[in-house]
């Protein structure tokens, strides 16, 4: 343990951490746009990586959805708008389970996201495990998303997958507002926001709630949000922020079907959780504070808290099973900029503390008789250091470098079995990235990356088969390497597009060991090859306001075992259950008249094998949405109502895989989720806005 301390130490005083704020006192005071060349081109910026650039000047592959992407379609959840980015898959089985995928990692996880990392402002929505649930967030109390793929991030831990941010709205001026959207499967939800601006105190807040019956047997939702978000102003310097965030659920469980069942009767549940009516009820309440003080030339030092509580009742076929976790943690950085008439150099190097706390138990369905009773701690460190520096405004090199250092601590507190508790502390991991963006005129750039992640197992994953620690178990580690280009023509035409390789190294890979038990081995290697675009065009124009824009985005990747053995059988070559070997969407948005728009989408999701041996694979699909729109403002009110149809041909299609679904009692594997057929829906928001200006 000394010895881990002692290289993270080592680390500490490398990275500049200690002698940043003796640097930060030398700091000259001149100022200089963080954004060359940006006069010729559209401020699009992306502060992903801290310090706020132009998405030209950034040698990563990062992706931007802003409010109106959000907002289209039923706004229910984020997973529509989400999985029109390019390597971006999000399987979508009920509004409480779902996996996201990114450049197909984490394709094999059985029924929930992990591999990467996500933040709601300053929150953490990855729990110590590496599980990240997204279905709880409020399309309208996000501002935008930052999408980074890939381990592409220093800053907030090198994921294998790639770092999702969503940015919480916040107040620009006094308004009131509701929307409620009426649609298929008697779904209601109704959201009321207000904002408040006064002095040097901006405060929003929203509730929202949900009810739905759903499409299919045993499938109603009820979900409750609110969000508190509020900044304070000392002074223009300086502020302080505070975030709340909480989540009451309770979604019943149809589950995954065999291919029969599927094919002839999916709006049915799985009869085993049909029989007993099987749910997930949780509550989820986050938080998260930060102080910020804007140094010389945009530099800037943040200090911030972040904790949670949860609670989980889950009903299951095989047994009830009973959760509650909190975690507590910090995350400060220094941001120092060195800036002269030709040359601009920026620090940030920082430091990240997380510490959780996970109960569970599971019961006897009939007697409620105890069968086991856990307590797990989690907590990791992360220390980080970025530079980033322009060369000639046209040159614009970005460095830095993640050490993480992971530890779990197990007690089994049901010992009738015998005593299973254990320690499992990881060495420490650096993970180092480098990329480059080259401005070769005011309409064209390319860029270059190379960057390192990884991945712990879950505890779960280190227990051998009789409940003992397995020391032999590794992180999973994957070297990414892309190259791209990005390019604008008078602000009309936005074409971007990128080849990739991630090889992965320690492939995690669970085996069942029953209906609710996995056990995790390193079993070999996965190559993830792809290429990826997108595009705007606004096509025709009046008074230089767009009339007819169009866009689309696309994905041709590869991703396969290189050298996989599992279990006595050799699956090296066969591609990921659950990724497809290519993705496309492309959309139009015509404003016919003033305040008038339609809006129409397509998608396409190419076959994708179910399990490792590629025995099986689902079928190929495509689903066309529309939507229309008015759009009306006078004096201080404002008037929207938006109401459209998906999945217009009415396609029957797995929304998602149950990948590597075991079969029990001789019954066929049940890999799959029927994806809703033609639904329709209606929203209207009525909003006051206030008079006062930003």
């Amino acid at each position: 343990m000394k010895t881990r301390w002692c290289t993270f130490l080592i680390f500490l005083i490398i990275s500049g951490f200690i002698p940043s704020a003796v640097l930060y006192a030398q700091l000259p005071s001149t100022r200089q746009d963080t954004t060359p060349l940006s006069d010729q081109i559209e401020e699009i910026t992306i502060t992903a990586f801290r310090s706020p650039y132009n998405i030209f000047n950034t040698p990563a592959p990062v992706n931007l959805l802003q409010p109106e992407q959000l907002e289209s379609g039923d706004a229910l959840t984020p997973i529509d708008a989400l999985n029109r980015i390019p390597g971006i898959l999000m399987h979508h089985g009920t509004f409480n389970t779902n996996r996201l995928t990114i450049r197909g990692i984490g394709s094999r996880t059985p029924y929930g996201t992990n591999k990467i990392k996500a933040y709601f402002g300053e929150i953490p929505l990855t729990t110590g495990d590496g599980e990240t649930v997204l279905e709880d967030l409020e399309n309208s109390a996000i501002q935008r998303v930052e999408v980074i793929k890939g381990p592409s991030s220093s800053l907030y831990g090198a994921g294998l997958a790639g770092v999702l941010l969503f940015h919480p709205k916040s107040v620009v001026k006094d308004f009131v507002q509701n929307k409620t959207t009426v649609a298929s499967f008697v779904t209601f939800k109704n959201t009321l926001s207000a904002g408040v601006s006064a002095n040097k105190l901006q405060i929003y807040t929203l509730g929202a709630l949900l009810s739905s019956d759903g499409y299919r047997e045993n499938n109603s939702t009820n979900r409750g949000n609110l969000l508190i978000n509020s900044i304070y102003n000392f002074s223009d310097k300086s502020n302080l922020q505070f975030l709340v965030k909480a989540t009451k659920m309770k979604g019943y469980i149809p589950s995954s079907l065999d291919l029969d069942t599927y094919e002839n009767n999916p709006e049915s549940a799985a009869q085993n959780w049909a029989s007993i009516k099987g749910f997930e009820e949780y509550t989820n309440s986050q938080f998260g504070a930060s102080f910020n003080r804007f140094t010389l030339n945009d530099g800037k030092i943040s200090v911030g808290v972040f904790g949670s509580i949860r609670e989980l009742d889950e009903l299951r076929p095989f047994n009830r099973l009973k959760e509650s976790s909190d975690y507590i943690g910090w995350r400060a950085y220094i941001q120092k900029v060195i800036a002269t008439e030709e040359f601009r150099l920026v620090m940030t190097t920082g430091a990240e503390m997380f510490r959780e706390t996970y109960d569970w138990q599971t019961f006897n369905n009939d007697n409620d008789q105890l069968l086991s009773d856990n307590r797990e701690k989690r907590q990791y460190e992360n220390l980080f250091v970025q530079l980033e520096s322009n060369i000639k405004e046209r040159v614009f090199v970005s460095a830095g470098l993640n050490g993480n250092l992971t530890r779990f601590k197990y007690t089994d507190h049901f010992t009738e079995n015998g005593d299973q508790s254990g320690n499992r502390n990881y060495k420490p991991v650096l993970s180092p990235r480098l990329g480059v963006n080259v401005l070769l005129n005011h309409e064209n750039s390319v860029f270059a990356n190379v960057s390192h992640g990884f991945s712990t197992p879950s505890f779960e994953e280190t227990l051998m088969p009789e409940g003992s620690i397995n020391p032999e178990i590794k992180p999973e580690s994957g070297w990414s390497f892309e190259t791209g280009f990005r390019t604008q023509i008078t602000n009309r035409f936005k074409l971007s597009a990128s080849y990739y390789r991630i090889y992965i190294d320690n492939l995690l890979v669970a085996h069942r060991t029953g209906e609710d038990a996995y056990v995790g081995v390193n079993a070999g290697q996965s190559v993830h090859p792809g290429f990826e675009t997108e595009f705007t065009w606004v096509t025709i124009t009046h008074n230089r306001n767009p009339l007819l824009t169009l866009y689309g985005s696309a994905t041709l990747a590869n991703y396969h075992f290189n050298d996989f053995v599992n279990l006595g059988n050799d699956y090296s070559g066969n591609l990921l259950p659950g990724t497809t070997k290519e993705t496309f969407s492309i959309g139009a948005t015509l404003i016919p008249i003033r305040n008038i728009s339609i809006n129409g989408w397509y998608r396409y999701n190419g076959e994708m094998p179910v399990d490792d041996a590629n025995s099986t694979f689902s079928d190929a699909f495509g689903l066309t949405n529309a939507e229309i729109r008015y759009e009306g403002k006078k004096d201080n009110f404002k008037f929207d109502i938006r109401g459209g149809v998906q999945n217009i041909f009415d396609i029957h299609y797995a929304s998602m895989l149950a990948v590597n679904a075991p079969s029990f009692g001789g019954n066929a594997p049940r890999y799959y989720y029927p994806g809703n057929p033609r639904n329709f829906y209606i929203s209207i928001l009525i909003g006051l806005t206030g008079n006062n200006t930003p």
